[in-house]
């Protein structure tokens, strides 16, 4: 029995729906609004990690004894299209961090004491997503979007803590981001990949450039109701390994260890990781739809071991300009215009 079809709006709002359970691919879609459009996205995050992966050639460690870090965020997302081909968007993440365990750090970046890691929660803002998005190529089934976007700390936040909020280290991200639906083979099936490589700032004398590549799966089970498979993946080129070396710290390049490198180990840690995971998304109405994904680390090396749960809701908007692009081209699908 073949599924019934959605109309072109409807399945590309459940689409990117899906995509916003990972902050990391929410500003790097394969489809872009049209002009006047815009889609708002408030979605909460929870990561429980538990134990630290050190490198994979030295084993890792696991387990409540190795302390446990949780952390919840809400994550603010709100994209706009400019014209035909561009799109802007912007990210601010909330985010609220507790570390529980034997090794909290009690020196802070500034070398003074810090009580991040006391075992209570510490909430900061942290860093601003600000980009744009091209479309290259696109029709109602397939899309070729290159993007560039700057990630710029909110302010200058703790980093020398488990529970850090993050790593205050402005990036350059380019990449392009391909995806579709491939009615063809199964109706109701869609596709999403995205590149990226990170030109990261210089903290000492190291430069934690990385490359990513996120991948999505998904199936319509009905025209408002999908289902996906994702996979995320990320290679750091240069940082600090952990579970090496004379102090089990050491600089991926030469190994060499300098005394500005300890403040500095987490938000310069080397972190590779490959993760697996699931979503679900249904579109209530053509602007109003949730959204949920949970993903779970299948491999990883310098960073805790983490398990992470996404809900959320978006709402797709239209301007002034919206409706007259709608009375010029009344004729074309509305998410393709």
């Amino acid at each position: 029995m073949r599924l019934r079809s959605a109309s072109p709006f409807s399945r590309v709002v459940v689409f990117i729906a899906l995509q916003y359970g990972l902050a990391s691919q929410a500003s790097a879609q394969a489809f872009i609004p049209a002009p006047g459009d815009g889609t708002i996205s408030v979605s909460y995050e929870n990561v429980v990690s538990r134990g630290f992966l050190f490198l994979s050639s030295v084993g890792k460690a696991t387990g409540p004894d190795d302390g446990q870090i949780n952390t919840h965020a809400v994550i603010s997302y709100v994209e706009y299209g400019l014209s035909n081909r561009f799109a802007v968007h912007a990210t601010l993440p909330y985010v609220q961090g507790r570390y529980n365990g034997p090794i909290p750090h009690k020196i802070g970046f500034k070398r003074l004491p810090s009580n991040t890691d006391d075992g209570t929660y510490h909430g900061t803002l942290q860093d601003f997503y600000i980009g744009t998005r091209f479309k290259l190529v696109e029709s109602s089934r397939f899309a070729l979007t290159p993007f560039a976007e700057v990630i710029v700390p909110s302010h200058q936040y703790e980093i020398t803590a488990q529970a850090a909020a993050g790593r205050d280290l402005r990036a350059l991200v380019t990449g392009a981001a391909v995806g579709g639906f491939a009615d063809d083979v199964l109706p109701g099936l869609h596709f999403q990949t995205r590149i990226s490589f990170a030109f990261v700032e210089k903290a000492v004398d190291v430069r934690p450039n990385r490359t990513a590549i996120d991948s999505s799966v998904g199936y319509f089970v009905t025209p408002r109701l999908a289902l996906q498979f994702i996979e995320t993946f990320q290679l750091t080129h240069d940082g600090i390994d952990w579970g090496v070396g004379p102090y089990f710290l050491a600089v991926h390049h030469d190994g060499s260890w300098k005394d500005d490198y300890g403040p500095n180990h987490d938000r310069l840690a080397r972190s590779n990781y490959l993760n697996f995971g699931a979503g679900v998304a249904f579109d209530f109405t053509e602007k109003i739809g949730v959204f949920a994904t949970f993903t779970r680390l299948a491999w990883g090396e310098n960073m805790p071991s983490p398990r992470t749960a996404t809900v959320g809701m978006n709402w797709s908007f239209h301007t002034r300009r919206s409706a007259a692009r709608a009375t010029e081209s009344a004729s074309r699908p509305a998410a393709f215009q």
